[in-house]
Order: C-alpha cells, then structure tokens, then sequence
C-alpha cells in the first residue's frame, strides 16, 4: 500500500502520522527529539531512523512503500540550520523523496489541510507564518526569547518580572504581580525571585505568564499594558504578514496557536479583532489538528497526490 508520513520534530518528542492516499490514518507514533539547536547531527539522524523503525515495526508498513515524507522540526529557523537537517535526511538515504521545513509551516498546514493561510503561534516563543494564494511564503519573528519572541508567555513573564522588581525598588508602580509571583514561587523577597530567574531556564519563567492573566483579570494597571501590549505585537506581526504577501482581497484562514493563545481566550480575541479591523475577509480559528497532519498534507501536495481531509478521529 503506497502512503505519506507527515512528522512533527520537537524539542522535546517527535511525532509521526503516515496515512494512505484517501487520507486514512495507517500508523502514529512518538520518538525522540529532531530540535538540531539542542541535539548533534549524528542524534538527530538517529532518532529519525529509530523513528521510522518503529513505525514500520508497528504498523507493518514497508518504508519502500512511501510516497513521500515531510518533515517539520523545531531548530529550522535560518538557512544554515534548514540546510544542515536536509542534509541529515539526505544521509538517511529514504527511498522516497524527503522535504524538510520549520514546524511553523507544518501547524499552518494542519489547520488548512495544506492550503493558503497565517499563524500566529504564542506559545514559550512566538512566531507568524504565512503562505498566500500564490504559494509565496513569508515568516516574521522566531528570533528567540534574547532577541524577540514578543507576545510570547516567556515575553510576559519576564516584563511581569521587570514590573515587580521595579515596584520592589520604586522605580515602578506598585502592582499585584509581585504578590502573584511570589506566591507561585513560593518566595517572599525580590532578590529570591532574581535567583530563581538565573537559576532556571525560559521555560521555567514562561510558566509565570498565567500570573500576568490573573493580575489583569483582576484589574492591574501594570499587567493589563503587558497584555495590551503583548496583542500589539502578536497582531503586528499577522498584520506584516498578510501586507508584504498582499492578502487583503481574499479569505483566509487566520490560525492562533501555541499554549498561550490556547489558555486566554482574551488574547486571542483581542489580536482577532485587531488584525480583521485590515483584514476584514480573514477568519480567525484556533490551531485543532495536530501539526503532523500539516505535514502529511504537505508530503501529498509536493507528491503530487490529490488527498482529502484526513481521517484522525477513525485513528487508533
């Protein structure tokens, strides 16, 4: 039987979803990460391989058999790494033809079933992706938590962070954040909240930014300009991608991902409402399908092969 394998690389797990040309679900499984900012060539190629085998293994599918294999993966964010992997895969030496992309592409193409759309993703970084009726492509942000990911929960927190101390040393307005951060992290004095800033790591402090949330919902001055201001990049950043791409004429779907927009539903309004004030015809859905699935859209699509809607919830 001929099929598609669609895989989502993280930092933390990958993910892999092979389905058949009508769209049915013939294996999943969970490997290791493909995140090459975290892990050498050599590991990254070994849980690819280690990967796939399990597949195959569990399923009973021939690798022969494969149409084509997209792979999205964290730590694809420049030329230089896009390449790197690519020539991973190529050393793979797969049968079948094997296209590697950011995962931002793979999540958009999730959602749209492989056509034309924007994300958002506001997650611990933030990034936008988009693909117009043309095919071109353009992708803003995703520069990392030292020199952008703004509007991201890591964002959040560290400005809920510069808030509180700048309260602590009356430099700032008092605010409830510095009760609602201390009281996460169990501390009581602004000097144990540096220490646990330079101790942990980003996705340590993102887990702070539901503070900013509760701060806000319960009337903070302070929190409620990090919110609005975190809405004002998150929709710049849409709003960049559908001017240079000149997507203003036709409807397209606008897909919010990531934890952030998953867990404050304000957030996402906000920015919704935000971007269709120029983008009227777009609209605005949350990210539902996994991002493998995107993945698999997007093998058919390069494969030439004509795929309707994949059939997850018949998946085992």
């Amino acid at each position: 039987m001929k099929y598609l394998i669609g895989i989502d690389g993280g930092g933390t797990r990958s993910r892999l979803l092979a389905c058949d040309e009508k769209g049915n679900v013939l294996g999943r499984c969970v490997g290791k990460s493909t995140n090459i900012e975290s892990n050498s060539c050599e590991v990254v190629k070994a849980h690819l391989e280690e990967l796939i085998e399990r597949f195959c293994s569990q399923s009973g599918q021939r690798i022969a058999d494969c149409l084509a294999l997209c792979l999205g993966t964290a730590g694809v964010d420049t030329e230089q790494s896009l390449q790197t992997v690519k020539k991973i895969v190529e050393e793979m030496k797969l049968p079948c033809p094997a296209y590697v992309m950011n995962d931002a592409e793979i999540a958009l193409a999730a959602q749209t079933m492989g056509e034309p759309g924007v994300l958002l993703i506001s997650g611990t970084g933030s990034i936008g992706f988009a693909v117009n009726a043309a095919g071109e492509q353009w992708r803003v942000g995703g520069y990392g938590y030292l020199v952008g990911d703004e509007g991201s929960a890591y964002w959040l927190a560290r400005k809920a962070i510069s808030a509180a101390l700048c309260a602590h040393d009356g430099i700032g307005p008092e605010t409830l954040l510095t009760e609602l951060i201390h009281a996460k992290l169990g501390v009581s004095r602004a000097d144990e909240v540096v220490d646990f800033v330079y101790r942990k790591n980003k996705s340590d402090i993102a887990k702070l930014a539901p503070q900013v949330v509760i701060a806000f919902e319960q009337g903070d001055e302070m929190a409620a300009a990090i919110m609005e201001d975190a809405a004002k990049h998150l929709s710049h950043m849409a709003l960049a991608l559908g001017n240079r791409l000149a997507m203003q004429k036709e409807a397209y779907l606008l897909v919010f991902a990531g934890g952030f927009f998953l867990n404050t539903p304000w957030m996402m309004k906000r920015v919704a409402a935000k971007v269709l004030a120029e983008f009227p015809l777009w609209q605005p859905v949350l990210l539902s399908n996994p991002a493998e699935s995107g993945a698999v859209y997007l093998a058919a699509k390069r494969a030439g092969v004509r795929m309707g809607a994949i059939g997850l919830e018949k998946a085992v």
